[in-house]
């Protein structure tokens, strides 16, 4: 048998596979699976062998070319083998995405080790599929978490960068299709197992993940017959430190006569981070006859997740701080000793923090495919899929008033010291607070799609598709959101505490409730900072409800009125919300072709229109809240059932044109209107209204009811999409079948109806409220370009034969007009970046989330049983949030005296991370590797911008290097 390539040869069957292919999805499974394909010529049998990662170079290049829209793909390269552990991480290799490193983009406190959310062009509004139809978590968005999918179960990736009528709509970045193995794409019997024992360095923890494949096909006098089943499993556990820098404050009663920005401290945390996945995967084809096929499929993800943070965090007053020996430079506090000059000490807390999240979506889909005649085509599809997710955030807190905090400011980190014997007595410590957040989520949906295709010969016209598509998706939510509850305060002395007495501290009966926090080992053995913390115990954290009402209960005695704590039901209807989104399209798409023209031009024009209607039930909350005094008109009310009904039509045309100025050159021009609706989150019909002292009152200042401060949040189910006008123009040139190309992407979107945030006063009860609510409010213009570059250098000597090379580069840029809002009071009306000074800063900011610049280095080397891969993501800094918590005035922020309230813009320094692998292939069955994640260590900050003060780093975190020994056997 002879190996060799005949370039002509696989170029033309392989498009051609993917031509005749019902849809570009399945085709791939053929191409991705091994990464071989078996050709017959005439008598003889020729078999071209196209394995590993050159084989799947070669797929993904495959796909692109042949793609009737833009589309970028990752592919396996053998079974249960993405290129990366995790589908965010594989996704980021390819151009014009990016993922974050946090938790979630607006909470830049948190770091998230294998990445979240998927960014393509720098737009978040992404859709996600699974096998080309609708897929999504029960988490109030509408995308799959793609980190709660196995990568182990993907035979590849496609991320469409704009999209044709016949696609779903609903993907303003883009549209990133998860696709399983089909049977009847593999040849014969196929088995593939995996085990891997994972490693993170930090945490110094061993977790097993393990996967499965069987896949078979049988011919029977009822017709063809194929069966695939696959399982993966995976155990990961990371640590994170993390150590803040918090915000200056312009004082001017420091150094007389002259503005000095003091800062109000700094602090430190630790974070360990356990998850498990289970994924299961089966599907059935069946093949009656050459034109007909019956296909089942079943898929269902399982995540669980758990994440424990210790932390001391500053919780002082910044206007009450003062400095005897501060150094400045500029005006600006560089080093010295901070102290409160109004209270006992700095207050500081320190708390316990446990967040757990069980996720599982399971799909259930079926559907038939029909070549009627030689013109007529007809599929139909039958989709159900529910998802749920469970969650429990949970924190518990002490404090300790710090006689000092020595800060030094000097460094690129901070040098934080403070008294050490001071932090490690329990007797300094009283019980600060409780914060739980309970959420319930369940979401359902039944999707139909029929579609139909006329071919019709010699004629410009290849074809029209046309078809209809309905869904009816529902969707339970359970928020109780974050129920802040004080045990000891200091602003609680004089009104519910005894002003005559220190706040009473944690006892030596209670100390079994703490855990010592010794930090180990703090940032890999580079943070500055001294001293342990007692916290409490990560038992209380886990033990809410119960724990907090003991918590709460044995403080009661010491209080002198208003024993006011409240726990918050998950059974209470108050908390419940019910949406119902029913959505109607119908598409048509016309396929064309000029194969005449001295440069051959094809393509599709085509028109989507959509209908949806929604309605959503919930409920009007009234503040739990009363004053000393009789009131007129009490604040507190029965709550009130609300609903609300919303609906819209969009008509959505797509032009994809492609020109080829050569055999291997094209040119392509895209042009479409999109649409992403809000997510559920945002649609609830619920308003929680709240009442609170403003700072220095409380409920024995004889306050009338009028200087109460009155606020409510609440969510929007009047919210219209978000709509895209965009544009693509690119230029291909695939100079060798060998995974060798070049390609140049230019993109623009101009969006509109962005939402955000407003403010506005409104009347409850015979009382007016700042009421915050999301909004259609803005537009923005994004404007970018991709470039790529793929080749494997065979015409090298050996053994430097073996070597490839992949790079993309991509260039965003922005601008946003996104009016602010109207002063409510200094309630924190305001969309703008304010210092805290109050100074507003100038001009717009950005659109969060969007690197200017990102790009991708891939190094590969394949040569007899050897593989090797070494991949450099890297992306500039970004906006994350403009007032995220922690960087606004609702954290001590705000100054009754002045009113001054601030929002901080907070960005994601540039940031890269290297991850590679190493396989062998002990033979033809077995292969045995080696996959780094974070071989460089590599640090994440972010940046806190001040007009005054400066710009300077707001964090700093570390986590471990992972190591993943990895066994894979094939027969």
């Amino acid at each position: 048998m002879t190996h060799h390539h005949n370039k002509k040869f696989t170029r033309k069957t392989l498009a051609r596979l993917i031509r005749s292919a019902s849809t570009l999805s399945f085709a791939v499974g053929a191409l991705g699976f091994g990464n071989s394909v078996y050709a017959q010529e005439g008598a003889g049998i020729e078999e071209i062998i196209v394995s590993g990662q050159r084989g799947s170079v070669q797929s993904a290049q495959l796909l692109k070319q042949n793609a009737e829209q833009i589309v970028d793909s990752i592919v396996s390269d053998d079974i249960g083998k993405l290129p990366d552990r995790s589908i965010t991480e594989a996704i980021q290799r390819i151009s014009g995405v990016t993922i974050e490193r946090f938790i979630s983009i607006g909470d830049p406190e948190h770091f998230s080790a294998e990445g979240s959310g998927v960014a393509v062009r720098g737009m978040r509004h992404v859709r996600s599929e699974l096998n080309g139809r609708d897929s999504f978590s029960a988490s109030g968005g509408r995308s799959l978490s793609f980190e709660d999918v196995p990568a182990e179960l993907m035979a590849g990736v496609d991320v469409y960068k704009n999209p044709s009528a016949d696609m779903i709509e609903g993907g303003l970045g883009g549209t990133v299709n998860l696709r399983t193995k089909m049977p009847l794409e593999l040849d014969g019997q196929k088995i593939g197992l995996s085990a891997s024992a994972n490693y993170g360095d930090f945490i110094e923890e061993t977790k097993p993940s393990f996967s499965a494949l069987y896949s078979n096909r049988w011919d029977t006098n009822a017709g063809e017959m194929g069966i695939l089943l696959d399982v993966a499993y995976s155990d990961l556990a990371t640590r994170t430190d993390g150590i803040f820098n918090r915000a200056m404050f312009a004082r001017t009663d420091i150094v007389e006569g002259q503005k000095m920005w003091l800062p109000k401290g700094a602090d430190w945390r630790t974070m360990e981070y356990q998850r498990e996945r289970l994924g299961t995967y089966g599907a059935f084809q069946w093949r009656p006859s050459d034109t007909t096929e019956v296909y089942l499929t079943a898929f269902r993800s399982s995540y669980d997740m758990q994440w424990n943070e210790d932390a001391i965090f500053v919780n002082n007053d910044p206007w009450t701080l003062g400095s005897d020996n501060a150094v400045f430079e500029n005006g600006v506090f560089r080093s010295g000793r901070l102290y409160d000059t109004a209270n006992d000490g700095m207050s500081y807390g320190a708390d316990i923090r446990a967040s757990t999240r069980e996720s599982k979506t399971t799909d259930f889909s079926g559907g038939v495919k029909w070549q009627a005649s030689d013109k007529w085509s007809f599929s139909t599809d039958l989709q159900y899929t529910k998802s749920t997710t469970d969650s429990l955030d949970s924190t518990v807190a002490t404090a300790i008033d710090l006689p000092y905090l020595d800060l030094d400011l000097t460094g690129r980190m901070p040098k934080i010291t403070s008294d050490a014997s001071y932090l490690a007595d329990p007797g300094n410590y009283y019980w600060a607070f409780t914060m739980p957040h309970i959420e319930e989520s369940e979401a359902e949906q039944i999707a139909f799609r029929i579609d139909g295709e006329y071919t019709i010969e010699d004629s410009f016209l290849r074809s029209i598709k046309f078809g209809a598509r309905a869904t009816d998706r529902t969707a339970d939510n359970i928020d109780t959101a974050y129920n802040w509850q004080g045990i000891y305060q200091p602003w609680m002395k004089g009104w519910k505490l005894d002003p005559d007495q220190p706040l009473p501290k944690i006892q030596e009966s209670e100390y079994h409730l703490l855990n010592l926090n010794q930090y180990p080992n703090f940032f890999k053995g580079k943070g500055n900072m001294n001293g342990v913390v007692w916290a409490p115990s990560l038992d209380l954290a886990l033990g809410y409800p119960k724990s907090f009402q003991d918590l709460h209960g044995a403080a009661s005695p010491n209080y002198i009125c208003c024993d006011d704590f409240t726990l918050r039901d998950k059974n209470d209807p108050d908390w419940s919300n019910r949406q119902e989104e029913n959505t109607y399209a119908v598409h048509a798409v016309a396929r064309f072709g000029f194969a005449d023209l001295a440069k051959p031009i094809d393509g599709n024009i085509g028109v989507r229109v959509v209908r949806t209607e929604m309605t959503a039930d919930g409920f009007l909350v009234y503040p739990d809240f009363t004053l000393n005094q009789a009131e007129e008109k009490p604040f507190n009310a029965p709550s009130e059932f609300l609903s609300a009904e919303n609906s819209y039509t969009n008509v959505l045309p797509s032009l994809n044109l492609r020109m080829q100025l050569r055999d291997d050159v094209f040119l392509r021009f895209a042009a479409s209107q999109a649409i992403s609706r809000p997510d559920f989150s945002q649609l609830k019909s619920f308003r929680n209204l709240e009442a609170s002292f403003r700072d220095g009152q409380n409920a024995e200042s004889n306050i009338p009811a009028s200087e109460v401060r009155l606020s409510s949040t609440a969510k929007n189910p009047y919210l219209k999409p978000i709509e895209a006008d965009q544009f693509d123009v690119s230029a291909e040139w695939y100079f060798d079948d060998k995974g060798g190309m070049i390609y140049g992407t230019l993109f623009h979107k101009s969006l509109t109806g962005i939402i955000r945030d407003s403010v506005v006063r409104e009347t409850y009860n015979g009382w007016d409220y700042n009421v915050t609510r999301p909004e259609n409010v803005g537009s923005a213009k994004i404007n970018g370009f991709e470039l790529g570059y793929n080749q494997f250098f065979d015409m090298l000597p050996a053994p430097w034969d073996g070597l490839g090379l992949q790079v993309n580069y991509t260039y965003i840029d922005s601008s946003t007009n996104i009016p602010d809002a109207a002063d409510a009071d200094n309630e924190g009306a305001t969309r703008s970046a304010v210092d805290t000074d109050g100074t507003p800063f100038p001009g717009k900011q950005p659109y969060e989330g969007l690197s200017k610049n990102a790009y991708n280095i891939i190094g590969m080397y394949e040569k007899g049983p050897v593989s090797v891969r070494l991949a450099w993501s890297w992306r500039s800094e970004y906006l994350m949030a403009i007032g995220a918590n922690g960087y606004d005035g609702d954290n001590g922020g705000v100054n009754e005296s002045n009113g001054t309230y601030y929002r901080l813009p907070i960005w994601s320094d540039d940031s890269g991370q290297l991850d590679g692998s190493i396989f062998y292939n002990i033979n033809d069955n077995f292969s045995l590797g080696l996959e780094v994640n974070n071989i460089t260590n590599s640090e994440t900050r972010t940046i806190m911008k001040q007009i005054g003060a400066g710009d300077r780093y707001a964090s700093f975190f570390v986590n471990d290097t992972r190591y993943a020994l990895t066994l894979r056997a094939n027969f």
